[in-house]
């Protein structure tokens, strides 16, 4: 039996596949490269008389990292948008955008400039972004047991619907200088379509119960997400949500208070430690440059795309199980397999690299990068991109959310525009080395949530942030991995009668 059922599987499967507009938009510039290329150089050599190689170059990376600063907008905005306009608006907001965003793209081709693409591409960056507020808002809409289900689900959508439409991206389909405009097309679909949708779904129960004191629009919007027959459960969900605004009224919000504040100070650092994972993974370089990576191993335009579509297909049932051992198994294991994907990810990218740079040209070293490839995709639909909106979800009482997030995803935004921007820079001068420097980093990053990271799966957000902020201190004893409860909250497994005892503290 499917684990979701009711309304609250039907907006989760509205918004896996309508809210994808923004993925397709963001990988519209890897997947069409080489048309997008040629247009990008025909209109700077019309109006602006461009001719130089190296000039254009230099001009198309800085394109491709407006992305970046796209995402770091929405991020420094996004808190203000989710607690001003509440979750919903802030998703009908992301919906108009993804409209907009589309149109600048077709018009670009259509006007023959490409500063109308460049747009589109921040707008691509915003929505990306925005992304974090409806992984919260689903959330939010979810049973506890459902959180991280339903987290995924989202992300395995956005992973499904970019394949299906990577063959229309083929030189025989659409990835021709005159066609590519079609897939803008297709975006501007899913996000109108996704605005309707959005419309008719209730707001988040708890923005309605904390932020705006509305008891009975929350009970309402629980009734729908969770069935009009499961009381239980709703007034389950009330009496955690009266607990998690009790422990928020005595938070604060800016950042300097959650750094002198020990329970948010540690959920802070676990939140901007997922945050870096996908940094310094090659989830950003594969974004704008996989196809030009892959041709420089060997391949051609049609056949880098083939490939993309042989990696995305190979690693697409990673993306149906995800959403069900993240329930299972639980959020840290998951985690850590896939920051040490990434790593290896990078090694295996190195290794044709280093062909390259040493004129070892054998014919299939495009194989490896393919198979690491595959590595980075599998970490993709295990839920890197979701990483820290769940844990933001989970850790972080709903007064410190917003702050957390802007706090947590702006800085690394800013390494990953120089990241993009340097790249083929940096692969210049530094070859394979750089692949693996970025390697070692993800290493420290797998090691470091290995030794430090929580297990939350299943626990109501006021009993985590009890336990965080209880007698219990969180320390490596906590995390290691010779106790047989790895990952648990305590510090030493408690007895039954304190588990009682605890849970009826936070029930009365």
């Amino acid at each position: 039996m499917f684990p979701l059922k009711g309304r609250l599987f039907l907006a989760t499967l509205s918004h896996a596949i309508f809210s994808q507009y923004g993925e397709i938009m963001a990988a519209c510039l890897n997947l069409m490269n080489v048309p997008i290329k040629e247009f990008f150089r025909e209109s700077l050599r019309k109006n602006y008389g461009v001719e130089s190689d190296q000039s254009f170059e230099t001009i198309f990376s800085a394109c491709a990292s407006f992305m970046f600063i796209g995402l770091a907008i929405s991020f420094a905005v996004m808190g203000k948008l989710m607690d001003g306009l509440g979750r919903k608006e802030t998703i009908l907001l992301r919906s108009f955008l993804g409209i907009l965003g589309s149109v600048c793209m077709l018009t670009s081709l259509l006007t023959n400039r490409f500063e109308l693409y460049v747009i589109g591409h921040l707008i691509a960056g915003m929505l990306q972004g925005l992304r974090v507020v409806l992984i919260i808002w689903i959330a939010e809409c979810s049973p506890d047991s459902k959180r991280g289900l339903t987290s995924l689900f989202i992300n395995s959508g956005g992973v499904i619907m970019t394949l299906l439409v990577t063959p229309l991206c083929l030189p025989t389909v659409w990835g021709t200088q005159h066609l590519w405009f079609l897939l803008p097309c297709i975006t501007a679909l899913l996000a109108t379509i996704h605005l309707i949708v959005t419309i008719f779904l209730p707001q988040s129960p708890k923005h309605l119960f904390i932020q705006q004191n509305d008891e009975e629009g929350a009970r309402k919007a629980l009734r729908f997400y969770y069935g009009d027959n499961e009381t239980k459960e709703i007034d389950g969900a009330i009496r955690e949500m009266i607990h998690e605004n009790k422990q928020a009224g005595k938070g604060k919000t800016s950042v300097l208070d959650i750094l002198q504040h020990r329970t948010h100070r540690f959920s802070l650092f676990l939140v901007f430690i997922c945050s870096l994972v996908p940094v310094f993974s090659g989830l950003n370089i594969k974004s704008q440059y996989l196809v030009e990576i892959l041709i420089s191993y060997g391949l051609s335009q049609s056949n880098s795309t083939i490939a993309i579509m042989v990696i995305s297909a190979i690693s697409l049932p990673v993306s149906f199980i995800a959403p069900l051992i993240i329930e299972k198994y639980g959020r840290r294991p998951i985690f850590v397999l896939l920051t040490w994907l990434c790593a290896f990810e990078w090694v295996g990218l190195a290794i044709p690299e280093m062909a390259n740079n040493f004129g070892w040209l054998f014919e299939t070293r495009w194989i490896f990068a393919c198979l690491a490839a595959i590595l980075g995709q599998s970490a993709v639909n295990l839920g890197m991109l979701v990483m820290a909106p769940i844990m933001i979800s989970e850790l972080c009482p709903h007064n410190i959310r917003a702050t957390v997030g802007h706090a947590t995803q702006v800085p690394p935004i800013f390494i990953a525009v120089l990241e993009v921007f340097m790249f083929p820079t940096l692969r210049a001068h530094f070859g394979f080395s750089m692949f693996l420097f970025l390697a070692t980093c993800c290493a420290a990053l797998a090691t470091i949530l290995h030794t430090q990271m929580l297990e939350t799966a299943g626990l109501a957000v006021d009993e985590i942030v009890a336990r965080l902020g209880g007698e219990p201190t969180l320390t490596r004893s906590n995390t290691s991995v010779g106790w047989m409860h790895y990952g648990s909250l305590w510090e030493k497994e408690p007895e039954p009668t304190a588990r009682k005892a605890t849970k009826e503290q936070l029930i009365f």
